[in-house]
Formats: structure tokens, C-alpha cells, sequence
């Protein structure tokens, strides 16, 4: 998953003829670091705390907070208290914002086999669709469209827990059972609107 960033990485620490390049080998340190990059980068907007990372990451708290600590002390984050929480956010002006999201959306979006390894141990998995972050689509409101004969599955949610911890974002999700799927279908309803009618691939199955 993160074999082109850390080959950036390396090629950044190499590179030590200025200031500049010694920051970015610092923020680009360690796959876990840039693993809480990327989850506050492509969430400009969110303010959580370090459990909320750890539990869509799949990192240990304990390594999570001290990347936290690192990318507070670096100036990308900052964090404030709100009563017993101590929440973290992002506050790197665009010119690091911007070509850090378009970096991240080139070089970890997981493939098409990727995302269909998270789900293979689902039975009765008849149709998944990636949209939303999985296929840079920012205007729907969903990211996976899961149809299964089996919606109340505990293994759907162990999917996507684990296809969160490679993409190191949280993911929204719906799961239709298979009729219903076929009766949303035949109406057209806006949840498939939102899918079909913007970018999105069909991973497994057909529609």
C-alpha cells in the first residue's frame, strides 16, 4: 500500500541540500506517519481524537498519539482540549494542503483487487461498488455500495474495517440485501443515483 511513499521517503532523506527537503524527510519519516497524514489531508474538516485515528487506522493508540504529537510539533496539526478530549485537527495552509491531497489520491488509492481482497471471505456477496473517496468522487455520499443475500453479516463490517486501515480513512458504507437492491433498482432511488450517476467502479458483480 505504501510502497511509492516510502520510496519518497527515502529519496527525501537523501536529499539534504536545503531546509526544506530535511522537513518533508520528517514528514514522510514512517508508514504510520503518513498514514495520520493522509487521514487528516484528505479530511480538512474533521476534529478527533487520537482513538478515533487509532480505530480507523488499525495503528496501536500508544504509536498513533506520538505521530500526533510529531505532526503537532511540525505545524501541520494542532490540538485543543474540549472538556476531558483532547481533539486533533489540521492547519497547514493550502500550498502544503493541496499538493499533499493530490499526492495521496495518485499514490494510495487502492486497485480494483485490493478492495475486492477485503471482502473475498464474504459468502453471498453478489455486488460492490467503489465511489466516493475510492474513485475521487467528492459530491456523493458514499464510498461502498455492498449487496449481499446476507446484510446482517458481521464480516461486512470486518471488510471494511479492514480496507479502512489501507486506505487510512474512514469509509461510508451501505448494505442492501439482494431483493432489495433489485426493487431500489427498478426505481432508481437517489441512493444508486448517488452511486451510478457519479464516478464510481463496479469491483464485484455486475449491476
Amino acid at each position: 500500500m505504501f510502497r511509492i511513499e516510502g520510496a519518497f521517503a527515502e529519496f527525501l532523506i537523501a536529499s539534504t541540500m536545503t531546509p526544506m527537503f530535511k522537513d518533508l524527510a520528517r514528514l514522510f519519516s514512517s508508514p504510520s506517519r503518513i498514514k495520520v497524514l493522509k487521514f487528516f489531508i484528505l479530511q480538512p474538516d474533521v476534529r478527533v481524537p487520537a482513538s478515533a485515528v487509532s480505530g480507523t487506522l488499525g495503528i496501536p493508540k500508544a504509536l498513533v498519539e506520538h505521530e500526533l504529537q510529531a505532526l503537532t510539533r511540525f505545524g501541520v496539526l494542532i490540538r485543543r482540549k474540549q472538556k476531558k478530549a483532547t481533539l486533533f485537527m489540521l492547519v497547514s495552509p493550502p500550498s502544503l494542503v493541496d499538493p499533499l491531497r493530490a499526492f495521496f489520491e495518485e499514490t494510495t488509492t487502492p486497485s480494483d483487487e485490493k478492495i475486492a481482497d477485503s471482502f473475498r471471505p464474504i459468502r453471498g456477496l453478489t455486488l460492490l461498488v467503489a465511489t466516493g473517496v475510492l474513485a475521487h468522487e467528492p459530491r456523493g455520499g458514499t464510498d461502498l455500495l455492498i449487496v449481499t443475500k446476507k446484510p446482517n453479516d458481521a464480516r461486512i463490517a470486518r471488510a471494511v474495517k479492514r480496507l479502512e486501515a489501507v486506505i487510512a480513512l474512514p469509509l461510508r458504507y451501505a448494505v442492501l440485501e439482494s431483493s432489495d437492491y433489485e426493487g431500489r433498482l427498478e426505481s432508481y432511488d437517489r441512493l444508486l443515483r448517488d452511486v451510478f450517476e457519479f464516478e464510481h467502479r463496479i469491483i464485484i458483480g455486475n449491476r
